[in-house]
């Protein structure tokens, strides 16, 4: 087995029944693929290749079969160079990414409850990776962390002092792909491209970004993952005296409240059809129009409050799944935003191609898929390239 066989950095992408990965070795994506349905129907995805598996109730059981997969392949855990995670929230403590050791370990695992949905499925990856390859370096990569020099003004809520301190704040999220889109837009038509930027990230979570020469200056979720947007079961932006009456009034216990925000809101309560937009298209009845125009018109709605924060707008992208296969959602958004000089190409958009605006269009307005996994994978090379 050669050197360019062995070697290769591993990104995983722990979800609540997820886990996904991706293999780089050189420049070049080498491998990517998931495990899904963990804890229920387990199956493991790789190209067209749909493998059901034995219930598989913990991460560390899916990625096993990862790993066994990469080993059969020429690249087993211990031939690894580095393996980076996607961790959702950082706190206030960790505003870049970082080597994990034990102490930093302790110290996210105390933000558990910051991200109930997804961080501890993070720890679960880190640590069943650690026990496969031990030694292997480890890199945290935080959702949270692009946004963590926004504007102090973006970033207070009007609470007392001491609430703020300990840690009440807007953070914002799916900063991993909005810098992975920032990046991508530099790259390919230079720093102009992210001078006023508005991205759009639209998938079951939604939330936009305000880009000012290249940093996130606003974003549309805070503390939570809840605010905002509507989303696939998420309600969005909400009158914080409605949830106190729903406790008071419809005797909603904390849980209960819970449940209905995160799970039981947004696109699934509108449509009465289902959270996915894809399904909601198809089902053309009042209220799947219904869900559909809301989502539209508050995405379009906080656009002009990102538009405020980035003095201006001068470029567009949509990402995320929603934001990269929906014609009609990005046409029904930006029919919203006509007032920034949009032009759109019908034939652009609906071929969901790399740049949807006409030429005459005075913003340009671009679709660039998801890839947090490219975001990571740069962050592990520089803190690897600087380690060693």
């Amino acid at each position: 087995m050669n050197e360019s066989t062995r070697r290769g950095v591993l990104v995983l992408n722990a979800g609540s029944s997820s886990l996904k990965f991706a293999l780089f070795q050189g420049a070049g994506r080498s491998l990517s693929g998931q495990v899904e349905g963990i804890g229920v129907r387990p199956r493991f995805l790789l190209g067209d290749t749909c493998e059901d598996l034995p219930l598989a109730t913990r991460h560390a059981q899916a990625l096993e079969r990862i790993l066994g997969e990469l080993a059969a392949r020429g690249t087993p855990a211990t031939a690894l160079e580095a393996c980076g995670h996607r961790l959702v929230h950082g706190g206030v403590r960790f505003v870049a990414p970082t080597l994990i050791n034990a102490g930093r370990l302790a110290a996210i695992n105390e933000l558990r409850e910051l991200a109930p949905l997804h961080n501890g499925f993070g720890l679960d990856a880190i640590a069943a990776m650690g026990e496969a390859a031990p030694g292997l370096p480890q890199v945290a990569c935080f959702d949270t962390a692009f946004h963590a020099a926004m504007p102090e003004v973006a970033k207070r809520y009007a609470l007392p002092e001491s609430l703020h301190a300990a840690g009440y704040r807007h953070f914002g999220f799916h900063g991993l792909n909005f810098e992975h889109v920032t990046a991508t837009l530099a790259e390919r038509h230079g720093a102009a491209a992210t001078a006023r930027l508005l991205i759009f990230h639209l998938g079951n979570g939604c939330s936009l970004c305000a880009v000012r020469d290249g940093r996130s200056v606003a974003t549309t979720m805070g503390y939570s993952t809840l605010d905002g947007l509507t989303m696939g079961t998420r309600c969005g932006s909400i009158d914080p005296g409605l949830l106190i009456a729903l406790q008071r009034r419809e005797g909603l216990s904390l849980e209960a409240l819970e449940s209905l925000l995160y799970k039981g809101a947004g696109l699934r309560a509108l449509s009465g059809v289902s959270a996915d937009m894809r399904e909601i298209e198809a089902h053309d009845d009042a209220a799947c129009r219904f869900a559909i125009e809301h989502f539209c018109y508050w995405a379009a709605r906080h656009a002009g409050s990102m538009a405020v924060a980035c003095g201006g707008i001068d470029s567009v992208a949509f990402s995320g799944g929603i934001g990269v296969h929906s014609a009609q959602v990005r046409e029904r958004i930006l029919a919203h935003l006509d007032w920034l000089g949009i032009e759109l190409d019908a034939q652009r958009n609906a071929a969901n191609a790399p740049c949807i605006s006409s030429e005459r269009s005075r913003c340009p307005v671009w679709v660039v898929p998801a890839d947090e996994e490219r975001a990571i994978l740069r962050h592990v090379r520089a803190l690897i390239g600087a380690r060693a």
